[in-house]
């Protein structure tokens, strides 16, 4: 069932796609040996084949694409354009790509509304008011920084900083850099630091870069007086003698959390009043931090929750601490076990008696109805169970094929990042005063990205079990599974909701959007709504084509001709009208012989249907074309089933939307 706070627009909406073109947010990546954590995102074309059906899904479905381009952190604010309409925004990271801004507004349609462009592989993206910053963590194979970076160190990696201002005539973004930090001395192979993520602390006072090294450190750039400078690198004991801690001409001194050994910070969250840090740090355990002093340079271990609590190796213990979360009334802490890496484990849909990681739920505070909690705080934290992922069991990867083509078959499939409900982007509640960003799901659910296994949707309330008829992992112990959606090509680094849709961005599909809805496998694909309108196309004269030039597509550069007349009238069974699609180039043929879906938004409609392609009869289609007003500027772009696709700027005839509404209200 669609949580109450959820029930926003809980209605059948149309599967979309959007592309993003090179040359506005996405700048084309140049060309790289193919690196498991250096990903190449699968063709719009493959993502926007009508029927794609997900491998195996649950009470979520999947609503929109934005593809082309390799997704990585996602993160959220809402603003008031000048017409006082509160829009959404979706800010997303990438490898290669910088920083891509959508507005979610109408969740079944992003728009793009901005974006920052850079070179560098970025892992982390936060954002906080009219600020945001870019973590950059060049791979040791193929290291990439970022262009701002690469003056100071062509492998350290660091921070870029941006300025974002808002324009609310156009409710768009612009964005200008203001400069960036290297995490430089030390790190692996001499390669520095790395910011593989960054945190802006709930003040904005200052900056956190995580370097998950050997000898690895929370570094902390100091934002005050306008400055951005490296001030503190936070290590345990072993660092201070260390190359970490040593290297001369530093602008940052070293203090320790006064543990021996070493850590490898992964990823923190802050509390809600910013005097504590909860860290990740991989095969160090998760430890809980004060940093009330840390810009005077005192910080102190307040308490661990450890990595192994059996002696023998199984799901209890954590294997790679990964996030490390508290819910929004601070009682439980969240850690999650990247166990077996991101890169090619692929265990969790292969095995099913395999060592997997999953959710690690810590009581910082008493909770109802376990004694054990009695004393738990967070110098002591009670250890009340796991959550371990239940493989549903998938269906052959529609998209292998496109796959294959870019060297990822079946993917890794451990958890990866989540976003607990009434938690911002770096602590509970907002991240800015008035911008929003907080999940509306409940404070004990989450959901989760798990990579080759997509989107999850968990609830953390109470002991594991499977009267809810979905079978939970015989070694779960806490926590309940609510939902799914593992779309064909899934490669999902995070996934997040906001306002009642989850958000997730994709190293091979780009950005997903999917709702909460009850519905189970192919039940997930949910029909469209049709809006009142009609659109058509054609040359000047009566049954004269159109034409536009292929930019992208089954056959580039070639020559699309078509002419198209559909409409549907409110009450309908299904619009009805014609369409006739020829590529000049290669023959390809498209004669349409039904209609099942007609959706106008603004000047942007999306058509689906049957039609005879090359002769045979019963070809799943999709369309989408844009009405810009003037010859040289409408966009017509088509989709078969079975692969064919084209997409170009019409420069001889007209495309003509007529209509409005809103899809899905």
């Amino acid at each position: 069932m669609i949580p109450v706070a959820l029930r926003r627009r809980a209605v059948p909406v149309l599967v979309a796609t959007l592309l993003v073109a090179t040359g506005t947010v996405v700048a084309a990546a140049t060309a790289d040996p193919l690196d498991p954590a250096h990903n190449v995102a699968l063709p719009c074309e493959a993502l926007s084949t009508p029927g794609l059906v997900p491998r195996s899904a649950r009470n979520l479905a999947h609503v929109a694409n934005v593809c082309g381009f390799v997704g990585t952190d996602i993160e959220f604010q809402s603003r008031t354009a000048a017409d006082g309409t509160v829009h959404d925004y979706a800010f997303v990271g990438s490898m290669g790509s910088g920083l891509q801004i959508f507005d979610i507004t109408d969740p079944a349609h992003p728009q793009e509304a901005g974006g920052y462009a850079d070179p560098g592989w970025e892992d982390d993206i936060q954002i906080r008011g009219d600020l945001a910053v870019i973590g950059v963590d060049p791979i040791v194979a193929t290291p990439k920084t970022s262009a701002c970076l690469a003056a100071y160190s062509a492998t350290a990696g660091g921070i870029d900083v941006l300025d974002l201002h808002f324009d609310a005539a156009s409710a768009r973004f612009s964005t200008t850099l203001r400069g960036c930090v290297p995490n430089l001395g030390g790190g692996s192979s001499g390669l520095g630091g790395g910011a593989h993520n960054a945190q802006i602390h709930p003040s904005g006072q200052y900056i956190t870069m995580l370097n998950p090294r050997g000898n690895g450190s929370v570094d902390i750039v100091d934002l005050r007086d306008g400055a951005m400078k490296h001030t503190w690198r936070i290590v345990q004991d072993a660092s201070l003698t260390n190359v970490a801690c040593t290297t001369p001409g530093m602008s940052f001194r070293c203090i320790s959390i006064g543990r021996p050994g070493t850590w490898s910070p992964h990823d923190l969250h802050f509390s809600r009043d910013g005097r504590t840090m909860y860290v990740a740090a991989v095969g160090n355990d998760t430890v809980i931090v004060d940093v009330a002093n840390v810009l005077a340079g005192q910080v102190r271990t307040i308490g661990v929750a450890p990595n192994t609590v059996d002696a023998v190796d199984n799901s209890n213990n954590v294997a790679i601490s990964h996030q490390s979360d508290i819910t929004a009334d601070g009682k439980l802490l969240v850690v999650t076990d990247e166990r077996g890496g991101g890169l090619d484990h692929t265990d969790c849909n292969t095995d099913p008696n395999g060592i997997i990681g999953g959710a690690h739920v810590w009581a910082l505070a008493p909770i109802a109805g376990r004694p054990e909690t009695a004393n738990a705080s967070p110098a002591s934290p009670v250890k009340i169970g796991i959550w371990v992922y239940p493989n549903p069991g998938l269906l052959v990867d529609a998209l292998e094929p496109a796959l294959a083509a870019i060297g990822r078959t079946e993917r890794a499939c451990t958890i990866h990042v989540f976003r607990l409900g009434g938690n911002g982007s770096v602590s509970p509640g907002e991240a800015y005063p008035g911008l929003d960003g907080v999940s509306r799901l409940p404070s004990r659910q989450l959901t989760t990205a798990h990579y080759g296994a997509g989107v999850w949707w968990l609830d953390l309330s109470a002991p594991s079990s499977s009267v809810d008829g979905i079978g939970e992992e015989g070694r779960s112990t806490w926590g309940n599974t609510r939902g799914w959606n593992i779309m064909p090509g899934a490669e999902t680094w995070s996934a997040k909701e906001y306002k009642g849709f989850v958000y997730s961005s994709d190293m091979s599909r780009g950005m997903d959007v999917y709702s909460f809805t009850t519905c189970v496998d192919a039940g997930c694909v949910l029909l469209p709504t049709n809006s009142a309108g009609r659109v058509s196309g054609g040359g000047k004269l009566e049954a004269e084509f159109a034409e536009f030039t292929i930019t992208r597509g089954s056959s580039i550069g070639g020559t699309g001709q078509f002419g198209l007349d559909v409409r549907y009238v409110t009450g309908a069974a299904a619009p009805v009208g014609s369409l006739t699609f020829k590529d000049k180039a290669d023959g390809h043929r498209v004669e349409a012989t039904a209609f099942e879906s007609l959706a106008i938004v603004g000047a942007r409609a999306t058509i689906s249907g049957r039609a005879t392609v090359d002769g045979k009869a019963g070809v799943a289609f999709f369309l989408e074309i844009e009405d810009l007003g003037k010859v040289g500027a409408d966009t017509f772009r088509i989709v078969t089933a079975e692969g064919y696709s084209a997409f170009g700027v019409v420069d001889k005839g007209n495309l003509t939307v007529e209509g409005a509404g809103l899809l899905g209200r």
